[in-house]
């Protein structure tokens, strides 16, 4: 019978990986390669909050968090439809949201395109916050929002 010795294989294992990305000319090196693979964002259904998590929100939810993490909040949206969303609650005294935020993708998109708007949040102080967000219109401002959903965080 034969035995492949581990050591080789993995050195040609580790090969196969590397020595493609290095003749690529804008390549990202092997280890920003691997963090953009294994940088996630998750549909969060409640539980802990860790630093550098984006939280899909399509729903209210709650979590924990330890004061001086910072994350972000997605919520999607659809280009065109006359709607945006907007944060409710943006200065609390546990939990920071900044003023400002992102649209992905940026720039112009056709009518229908999925939209994210990311918001940044920093979890300042010990205590719970309470973050409301809201879908509203673009043309009707009277009307009341689309959908809300609230994102309770237990700061510790």
């Amino acid at each position: 019978m034969f035995r492949i010795a581990t050591l080789p294989v993995a050195l040609i294992a580790l090969a196969a990986v590397v020595v493609p990305m290095q003749g690529c000319k804008n390549a990202p090196p092997p280890v920003m390669a691997a963090r953009l693979l294994m940088k996630g964002s998750k549909e969060h259904k409640g539980g802990p909050i860790n630093q550098g998590d984006l939280l899909r929100l399509t729903e209210s939810t709650s979590g924990t968090a330890t004061k001086g993490v910072d994350f972000k909040v997605a919520l999607a949206s659809k280009s065109g439809d006359g709607h945006e969303w907007q944060c409710r609650t943006p200065n609390d005294a546990y939990l920071l949201v900044d003023a400002s935020f992102e649209t992905e993708p940026q720039g112009k998109v056709a009518k229908g395109t999925e939209l994210q708007t990311i918001y940044h949040l920093h979890a300042r102080g010990v205590g719970q916050a309470k973050i409301e967000f809201a879908l509203v219109s673009t043309t009707d401002k009277p009307v009341a929002p689309a959908k809300t959903i609230t994102l309770t965080v237990d700061v510790k």
